[in-house]
């Protein structure tokens, strides 16, 4: 496990770049069959909020690294 700034995906400091997971999903629709599983790039994002806070603990942070613009927005994100 990395530390708590290392990027979730990449284990480093240093974020990818802006389109990185826009043009990976397009990758991945491409070469696999996905419509049956269900699996959507916002569900992903559902993922990746649930790893921040198991991670950091904090809705602040949540909010901030994902860009929310209120803190009940960053909780929906937990919920479910």
């Amino acid at each position: 496990m990395g530390l708590s700034s290392h990027n979730i995906f990449s284990g480093r400091d240093k974020p990818f770049n802006y389109s990185y997971f826009s043009n990976l999903w397009k990758r991945f629709k491409r070469h696999k069959s996905i419509k049956e599983t269900g699996i959507t790039l916002y569900s992903l994002r559902h993922n990746g909020a649930i790893e921040i806070y198991k991670r950091t603990g904090s809705l602040h942070k949540l909010q901030k690294d994902m860009g929310h613009s209120t803190i009940n927005v960053s909780i929906t994100y937990l919920r479910g």
